[in-house]
This record gives structure tokens, sequence and C-alpha cells, in this order.
């Protein structure tokens, strides 16, 4: 019995919705259930679907407007906005990791040039990290606008716009040629102003017209990808680099964040079918893949601390967010496997090998990422004890400068810095009194523009605060809630503190009356519990009959 397109799609969702439950379940990434879910349904298992031009035409979909959500999310205006951290580890990174990549590849006998190039492309798509992956495990833990997770970001943004170029080049990576990529070039730089100024002066003007009709603005969205795909494949360029210009193109103006909320529910279904078909792709494992398959693996690790790490360290990041960037973008992107499946199958540049290779290489770091990324912190402070053996990572403060600022913040949060706001307003000659204690230096910045002193430190590490001469202050405050603490939580900085200066009155944060009462045993003086705070102040507001009153008159008038 012969079965249609949309039989294939929909026993591939439905594959992957069982086995990415699994992978949920076991608290594994969603993508490696994806991933399983395509070689179980393909042709080396299974075979329950085994066309391949069912096969192609999912991947190929897939592909298309995954790039172009990927492209709606990439604003080049604000990565041309941000400081030398992210520029210089950006745009560094991709090409030291591809210099490393080639020179490895080469010595283990793949070719960079020639009919077959899959040294350069295991070399380029080792260089590129996972956007779902990090983005989706950074949300979980709360560290997207911390120091390392606005660096990770930067530096996956820098990725995609590296990524936009080596799919410009890649028809003509076998052959490359002066003429033909000067043709790409201007083909790739035409397609994008001639996106760019379609979407300012003509799109502007639709998506205002039908702003209210969800159901048009999503029709639209799609409809300008395939016309910008469309457009790319005319002038021999990739149809998923067109898609990822259009997205790009729509990102630079106010009303993408219209677009994008509306066409962003179809990421997780598109990124479905996408990884679903390339597991279909997935070949059977062989002996002979162990060895080149860990190989790439290592050097994913390797070449991210090879690269980030001393370009972050070298732009004052600090050992911490250098590591943790590090640690962060360990992983093989899905951009690589857009760009090996346009060499195997459109261009006919690597061989099967390759892609399994790196499929299997992805599968496995996507499993590794999940719990590198988890432990950062801790395996930071291993990577410190064991490998590094430094010094601590604390600025030089003289024992006068630490009896002057007898009133010591660990950290610069949300709670620290409403304190210093409430200070600078009522008690402006207190600030003199207070140290700030964080490893941001972006932080560290702020308060040196605003006259309050500030040290570059570590909070987690006991040798860091006895560096600071903590012994000599008077009040010591943690604001910080666990959850949002790294390496390190209230009860161990009490402790620490406690230890280092037994007669200072130590201030917490706790969760809740538990965790009170835990600090307390600890030796913290007062605790503070910022939800109770706000309820208690809610209460008196709401009771406040003038208060009240006043909000009954604006309601009725």
């Amino acid at each position: 019995m012969e079965h249609g397109l949309l039989y294939d799609i929909g026993i591939a969702i439905i594959t992957a919705t069982l086995s990415g439950l699994v992978a949920h379940w076991l608290k594994q990434p969603i993508l490696l259930g994806y991933l399983l879910a395509g070689a179980l349904i393909g042709p080396q298992i299974f075979a329950v679907v085994h066309e391949p031009e069912s096969i192609e035409i999912i991947s190929e979909i897939g592909l298309i407007l995954l790039l172009f959500i990927i492209g709606l999310e990439l604003n080049v205006k604000k990565l041309l906005s941000s400081g030398k951290q992210l520029l210089v580890t950006g745009f560094g990174q991709f090409l030291i990791c591809v210099g490393l990549g080639c020179a490895l590849f080469s010595v283990m006998g793949f070719l960079l040039l020639g009919e077959k190039n899959d040294g350069l492309y295991l070399a380029i798509m080792c260089a590129l990290s996972s956007t779902a992956i990090v983005v989706k495990l950074l949300y979980d833990k709360a560290e997207l606008d911390t120091l390392p997770g606005r660096i990770t970001l930067g530096v996956l943004v820098v990725q995609d716009i590296y990524a936009i170029f080596v799919l410009a080049f890649q028809p003509n990576l076998a052959d490359p040629s002066l003429v033909p990529i000067a043709k790409a070039m201007f083909f790739t730089v035409a397609l994008t102003v001639g996106g760019f100024l379609f979407s300012k002066y003509a799109l502007r003007w639709v998506f205002t017209s039908i702003a209210k009709n969800s159901e048009m603005v999503l029709a639209v969205s799609i409809g300008w990808c395939t016309a910008v795909a469309a457009g790319a494949s005319a002038l021999s360029l990739s149809k998923e680099m067109g898609a990822l210009v259009a997205g790009v193109s729509i990102a630079a103006f106010p009303y993408s964040i219209h677009v994008t909320a509306k066409t962003l529910p179809l990421r997780d279904f598109f990124l479905t079918l996408c990884f679903v078909s390339l597991g279909m792709k997935i070949t059977a494992p062989t002996p002979e893949m162990i060895l080149p398959v860990t190989i790439v693996v290592l050097f994913v690790i390797l070449s991210r601390f090879l690269s980030i790490y001393p370009l972050a360290l070298s732009t004052g990041a600090g050992r911490r967010a250098s590591f943790v960037a590090s640690l962060n973008l360990s992983q093989v992107s899905e951009f690589s496997l857009v760009i090996a499946t346009l060499g195997l199958n459109t261009f006919k540049h690597i061989e099967e090998r390759t892609m399994a290779i790196i499929l299997y290489a992805m599968a496995i770091m996507a499993v590794l990422s999940s719990y590198m990324i988890r432990f950062s912190h801790p395996l930071f402070l291993l990577f410190e004890k064991y490998i590094v053996r430094a010094r601590p990572e604390a600025q030089a403060v003289s024992e006068e400068d630490a009896k002057d600022h007898d009133i010591v913040l660990l950290g610069f949060h949300r709670g620290a810095r409403a304190l210093v706001d409430a200070l600078e307003k009522t008690h402006p000659d207190f600030l003199k009194r207070v140290l700030v204690i964080d490893f941001n230096p972006v932080t560290l910045d702020e308060l040196k523009r605003r006259g309050i002193h500030a040290v570059f430190g570590d909070i987690s590490s006991m040798e860091t605060l006895e560096h600071a001469h903590l012994h000599h202050a008077k009040v010591i405050v943690s604001t910080i809630p666990d959850i949002l603490l790294k390496g390190v939580d209230n009860h161990a900085l009490v402790r620490i503190a406690k230890a280092i200066a037994p007669h200072s009155h130590v201030i917490a944060t706790a969760d809740d009356g538990d965790h009170e009462k835990r600090l307390r045993q600890d030796g913290a003086h007062y605790v503070i519990r910022p939800h109770d705070l706000a309820g208690e102040r809610l209460a008196v507001m709401l009771t406040d009959a003038k208060w009240f009153g006043d909000v009954q008159e604006q309601i009725v008038g």
C-alpha cells in the first residue's frame, strides 16, 4: 500500500511527540528525542517512512521555515551596539575554531579543497554552536541576563552572521575561484539590500494595514519568506539562505515584534520536522565511526576553551564568565546540520560518512551540554581548584579601604541595587561606607560611575572574600535569592561570612519561614523574605482607605 506525503508527515509528528515525551521524562534534550524518532521511522530501522522524496520535502520545508524564524530573532542593530566583549569574542571564536579544525581534520585525512570538502565542512560545522539548545537551557537556569549569558548569546548571534556567509559561498566551496565567489557575494548583498528596502518601504505599510488580523500577518510572513527563498534560488543561492535573509530583513524594523509573536508558534513545529528528517538520514553506527566521532566531540569542547576563554578573558570578562561562556557553547549547531544537508544532497561536497559523524557528534554533545550547562558553576570551581590553581579573582583592597567600607554587599542584583538606590536618595553620605563585591564588569563600571566602591570578585570563594578583607566588615548583606546564586547559596554565604568576620552582622535572603529559620541557625542576624515584604507592602496599600478611595475615584472618573 502506497502512502503519500501527508501520511509520512503525520507519522513523523506522532513519533517525534512520543520520543520527545520520553526524552522529557528522562530529563534529556528534546532535540535528541526528535533525532531518535527520525532514526526509528527512517529506512535504517523500521522503514515506516522510506521514500527519499518525502524525506527531502519534509527536510526542506523544515529548514526553510526554521531559518526564517531564526532570522526574525537576529537583530543586527543590537549586535552592532554590543560592547567589545561580545564583538571580540564573537568574531574571533569562529575564525580560531575553523583554523584549528582545518588543521586537525586535514591531519586525519579529510580533504579541504577539491570535489570533496569533508575536512573544511567539519571545521566549519564544529565552529558553530546550537542556539536552540543553549537558549533553552540558559532560560531554564535563569542565566540569560548574566554576564556569561550575554557573552554566550552575543557569540551565537555572530555565529549566525558567519553562517549567512557560509550559505552564500557554499555552492562554490568545491571550486573556490574568485569569479564565482565574487558573483555569490554580489548576489548576496543585492538580495539582502533589496530585502531590507522592500521591508522598510512596502512591508511596513502591509503589516500596519493587517495588524489586527493575525491570520493575514502569518500568511504574509510565510509568503515573504517563500518569495525571498525563491529569489535566492533564482540567483543561484540556497533557498535556506533566502529564508534567513527574509527573517533578518523583518527583524531590523519595529513591526518585527508583531511578526515574531505570530510566527513563533511555528518554530517548535518546524524544529520537529527538521530534526526528525535529519534523524531519518542517520546511518547505522559502525566500529570505524567511534574514533572520528569521539575526536569531533573532544575537539568541539577543546576548541571553545582555546578560543572563547582567552578572548573573553582579554576583554575583562573574568575567569568565571569566560569559563562558563566557553562551556555554554560546547556543542554542534542546528545550523551545522543545515550546512551538512546542503553539502551532502544539493552540492555533493561531502560523503554520507561525514554527515553521520556530525549527526552522532551533535546527538552526543546535546546530551553532554545539558549536564555541562546545568553544572557549569560547580565545574568552574573544580577548574579553578585543580587546573588553573590561580589566585582568587578579586581586585586588591587595601586594609585602610576595607576599614572605611564596613558595609559589604555580596553581589549586586536587584535587591542590592534597590538598596543602593534608596540610600542614594535618603542617605547619600552613607554610600561612602559601602563596598560591593561582584564578578560582572558591566555592573562594576556602573557602580564606579556612580561613585560607589566596588571590586571584582567571586562571592562563592572563601579565599576571594578573605582577599577582599571581609573581616573588617561590620555588616555583610546578601540580597540575592538562592535560585539566582551560582555555585553557592545563602546558607554557604552566611557560614563563610561568619567564619571570616565572626563579629559582623550578617543579613541574608530566604524564600520562606523554614528557610529563614535555617539561616538564623547558621548565624544570620537578620533575614529578608522579599515575597513577604512585597505582600506586607501591598496589604498596607489595599487597606489604606485614602489610597483605595483615590483609586475608586479614578476608576469612576
